[in-house]
């Protein structure tokens, strides 16, 4: 990766940053749905220490799954955004991979089907579908790490 690619990803991941918690959920899901074919995790400690979490949420009435998935973002002081800060980046994409799994299976709250992107986000969006394989890879593991504040 160039070092203009690295800049275009920092830029794009402040402009995540810089939109509303739903879209930036949003954002996160619409980008999983673009890339999971390509993704295969491996099975390591971390992915079990991001199925930890995700199993806290799961539990979750789907109000509580959603607040906990914004409280992550906006990086609330609570307890499950404590054990999301407390992993390091890989369990954080973990944490977000499996629960864009769990919302494709629905026993995490899927997305609303009618969920409308703001202008700046569907922008966003469309930067990061320009962006190559490794690229979106990383532009999710910079904007999962700097979540939960």
């Amino acid at each position: 990766m160039t070092f203009t690619n690295i800049a275009n990803i920092d830029q794009t991941v402040q402009q995540l940053q810089g939109l509303s918690v739903d879209d930036q959920l949003a954002v996160l899901w619409f980008v999983y749905t673009e890339m999971k074919d390509g993704i295969t995790p491996s099975p390591t400690a971390g992915l079990e220490l991001s199925q930890a979490v995700v199993n806290r949420i799961g539990i979750m009435s789907r109000e509580e799954q959603l607040q906990a998935q914004r409280d992550i973002i906006a990086g609330a002081d609570n307890e499950i955004n404590r054990e999301y800060r407390a992993l390091y980046p890989r369990a954080k994409l973990g944490v977000w991979y499996l629960l864009a799994q769990g919302m494709e299976q629905e026993t995490i709250v899927p997305m609303p089907p009618d969920y409308q992107l703001s202008s700046e986000a569907q922008e966003m969006l469309n930067a990061v579908k320009q962006l190559d394989f490794e690229q979106q890879t990383e532009f999710m593991s910079r904007a999962v790490t700097n979540m939960g504040g």
